[in-house]
């Protein structure tokens, strides 16, 4: 289970980061979903990378 929320984790990072990107590439740019998106995308690739870390003892 745990293998699975990170490989979730770190395809919604991906997929929030170039939505983030798309949105502020447009002429005219959708500022607010871009950032939504990037922290969104964050978020995930935090949480992914938290998930894969060993436990330190």
């Amino acid at each position: 289970m745990k293998i699975f929320i990170t490989i979730f984790c770190y395809i919604s990072a991906v997929a929030g980061l170039l939505t983030s990107v798309m949105d502020a590439s447009h002429k005219p740019a959708d500022t607010t979903s871009a950032i939504v998106a990037g922290v969104l995308g964050v978020a995930f690739l935090l949480g992914g990378i938290a998930l894969t870390r060993k436990p330190r003892y």
